[in-house]
């Protein structure tokens, strides 16, 4: 199980790296914002189709992929420099508005595996 953690968390890691490269920074969009709210798309997936998977599967999908795609020190890194820079209300909406897409993808993708599921 280490392992499937270990791999997943390595793929994951090195896709977020890859993409932030190729994602500019934009003042409340960010790489961070939509590299975040996919890996909230992927766990609500991985939460509905849970049953059907074997446990190392969702430990490298969920613990290891997820968790190394999504990374909340760069989120909270990002609002510190937001808040500097523009005040606190722009980074406290950037905050609410992260946190309110996460869990709309989380939502999402739950429903589509869910949907899988059913038929």
């Amino acid at each position: 199980m280490y392992l499937a953690v270990f791999a997943g968390g390595a793929a994951g890691s090195l896709l977020r790296e890859a993409l932030a490269l190729e994602i500019p920074g934009l003042p409340l969009v960010t790489a961070t914002f939509g590299i975040n709210t996919v890996s909230c798309l992927i766990l609500g997936w991985l939460f509905a189709v849970r049953n059907r998977v074997h446990a190392h599967v969702l430990h490298l999908g969920a613990v290891g992929f997820c968790g190394g795609l999504s990374t909340f020190s760069s989120f909270i890194f990002e609002l510190d420099r937001m808040v500097r820079l523009e005040g606190w209300t722009t980074g406290l909406g950037a905050m609410a508005l992260e946190i309110a897409a996460g869990l709309a993808a989380a939502v999402l993708g739950e429903a589509v595996g869910r949907r899988r599921e059913a038929r």
